[in-house]
């Protein structure tokens, strides 16, 4: 089964203040959070929730505040990662900022991920497309790919997967890793539920190339998996090999053609992730369940001061609490 995700949206605003930013985003800035030092040459930055979105500037004031004046040769930069793609999306429409974006003056767009999920390595198999570019069964308008891996030194166990197709450093590239082994590696996010064989291949737009994309997906009204279709039709194809010299006149892999037909039907999936109540079930019962236990125990199976802790706790849920529950309820197509 596949589904696309915007993974990444950052942009800067050229002219305005941070109520203006705040606003245009549909966030709080008693949500934000100051952090010590700024980012990408701003003398400023705050996060919001996990740190999942920055918001960075440089001002003159010495106390922030949502109505701090920002120098307007720098503007204010917006970097929403992936999990804040994720969190965002929750209470807010992440094509619709775009378009709000889009449709105003002095906007740049500086990085903008689309992201192909296949929880069932199908059609987006890691092994599959690694072994066809190690035989070079590929044809590419990008002059390189690389692969980086990492294992157990203990078992030579893969730890992490991942080929880049194009360099790193432009303003468009290919990416694809073993999602499942990313999963694996970082305990934070280990759930039962998770995905056991799951691929992820990402597109990264920069720049020129970002608003392009915007423009295909505004004015062009075209949907997220029509836009990443033409993207890998115009710079990589996976072929069968044939017996012609001439390897772009190899017939394309079916596996490839089946993607592209796919990938063209797409519209844009949000999809549960980190921060989720099943993780949070997960931990308490790792970390606490003995230990409750032992209360319970010793109070003879008496309750209350269950009872009195939990309501105690509600008083000090975080935003990041409040996002859990709500996307646990939301209903969201996958």
């Amino acid at each position: 089964m596949l589904s696309v995700i915007i993974d990444w949206l950052e942009f800067t605003v050229l002219e305005a203040n941070l109520k203006f930013v705040f606003q245009l985003l549909g966030l709080n800035f008693a949500s934000f959070t100051p952090l010590s030092k700024g980012r990408f040459g701003y003398h400023n930055q705050l996060k919001w929730q996990d740190g999942s979105i920055f918001i960075m500037f440089t001002t003159p004031d010495k106390e922030i505040t949502e109505n701090s004046q920002t120098k307007s040769e720098t503007g204010i930069h917006v970097m929403i990662t992936g999990q804040g793609c994720r969190h965002y999306s929750v209470n807010h429409d992440l094509l619709a900022l775009i378009g709000k974006l889009y449709s105003m003056d002095h906007i740049n767009f500086s990085r903008i991920d689309l992201a192909i999920d296949d929880y069932e390595s199908k059609i987006i198999n890691y092994g599959r497309i690694n072994q066809a570019a190690l035989a070079g069964y590929f044809t590419s308008r990008w002059s390189k790919w690389d692969e980086i891996n990492s294992r157990q030194t203990a078992t030579g166990e893969f730890l992490g997967r991942t080929m880049y197709f194009g360099s790193q450093a432009s303003d468009l590239f290919c990416r694809i890793y073993d999602k499942s082994l990313e999963r694996k590696a970082n305990t934070k996010q280990v759930f039962d539920n998770a995905p056991k064989n799951w691929t992820r291949l990402e597109l990264v737009y920069r720049k020129d190339r970002a608003k392009k994309l915007v423009e295909h997906l505004i004015d062009g009204h075209k949907s997220l998996g029509h836009v990443l279709r033409g993207t890998l039709r115009q710079y990589l194809r996976f072929v069968t090999p044939a017996t012609d010299q001439n390897k772009a006149r190899w017939p394309s892999a079916s596996w490839w053609d089946q993607l592209l037909a796919d990938v063209e039907k797409l519209q844009l999936t949000i999809k549960k992730e980190s921060a989720s109540i099943e993780q949070m079930t997960a931990w308490v019962d790792r970390q606490v369940a003995p230990t409750m236990a032992a209360i319970l125990k010793a109070y003879e199976g008496d309750m209350t001061w269950l009872r009195k802790t939990i309501v105690a706790g509600g008083s000090r849920l975080t935003q990041k609490h409040n996002d859990a529950v709500s996307l646990f309820k939301k209903e969201v197509p996958v």
